[in-house]
């Protein structure tokens, strides 16, 4: 997007089309309630697709006590088509200012001409099991960060406040981008008026925060708690073109993230930090395909352990 200047025609695009994404990822995650079939919440007809069946797999967590429920995601990078629908649908859904992505599609180029493809590794806050940014942060401002009983790390923003504290969590995480400082600003800064949504309150961690609120606080992917607090998939799961995102409850063996888990392709990012990331990787795993295995029929190999660390 060209910078422009205010009152800029495509910049008043651009926030349109970027509402319009979060609008469209709760119509998408809100579909399944109108065909849970008759077996009741938490069951599909057979031959539903994916996105109706998650959330299906969804409703029978949110049955269960938050102890009971483990919350995973599964990417699977051969779907990904590098769009950041799945960017812009956070952004839009958490109303978050400048400087601040939950959710990113980093990408590399593999190989050389003429033989070059490209690669996307959607990536958040791992929510691990074993966060070291927890601990990082409560040694500088008690109760800053805790671990969910269903899994997620979540941030108390009334106390994580300032830059100390949060240089101290960003420090210890071992994955780069996962936390973000938010400075305060607004994407209208600058031009005629500050928009009005860049005034509205949005829901985290159970109650509703102003941008004036969390200026100077820590921010991080949370799995959309609140969409989940309301039986809603995360966003980027509902927004995803690909089919690439999956989220789910592994406590469930009938959940569809189970599945795939158990069918043993998922892998965790730089698993000897020790930090038991809740979050899993799938594609060709170049390292352990058969030497005579035949290429995809329709796409390149996609090897996420040309430029990572990844295990089980």
């Amino acid at each position: 997007m060209s910078q422009g200047t205010p009152g800029n025609p495509e910049r008043r695009r651009f926030f349109k089309v970027a509402a319009g994404a979060a609008a469209g990822a709760t119509a998408v995650a809100a579909l399944p309630a109108a065909v849970t079939g008759a077996g009741g919440a938490g069951t599909v007809p057979p031959g539903a697709g994916r996105t109706p069946r998650m959330a299906a797999d969804l409703q029978r967590a949110l049955g269960r006590p938050a102890a009971e429920r483990r919350w995973a995601m599964v990417i699977d990078t051969r779907r990904c088509i590098g769009c950041s629908a799945c960017t812009v649908a956070c952004v839009a859904e958490n109303n978050l200012p400048p400087g601040v992505t939950y959710r990113t599609v980093p990408e590399a180029e593999i190989g050389s001409y003429p033989d070059v493809q490209r690669a996307f590794m959607p990536t958040n806050c791992m929510q691990c099991d074993k966060a070291p940014c927890v601990a990082a942060a409560n040694a500088v401002i008690p109760g800053s960060m805790k671990k969910r009983p269903d899994g997620i790390v979540a941030i108390d923003y009334a106390k994580m406040r300032g830059r100390r504290v949060f240089e101290a969590a960003k420090s210890a995480c071992p994955y780069g981008a996962a936390l973000y400082y938010d400075e305060g600003k607004n994407h209208t800064d600058g031009t005629p008026a500050l928009q009005p949504y860049e005034k509205r309150a949005v829901i985290e961690y159970g109650r509703a925060w102003t941008r004036k609120e969390t200026a100077g606080t820590t921010r991080k992917c949370h799995f959309c708690a609140q969409r989940l607090d309301a039986g809603l998939l995360p966003a980027c799961v509902a927004t995803c073109t690909g089919l690439a995102m999956h989220f789910g409850d592994v406590a469930d063996p009938k959940s569809l993230v189970a599945e795939m888990l158990a069918a043993g392709h998922g892998r965790r990012l730089e698993v000897e930090k020790g930090t038991s990331p809740r979050v899993f990787y799938v594609d060709d795993w170049e390292p352990e395909a058969p030497a005579t295995a035949a290429p995809p029929a329709n796409r390149p190999r996609v090897d996420c352990m040309a430029c990572h660390s990844f295990g089980r």
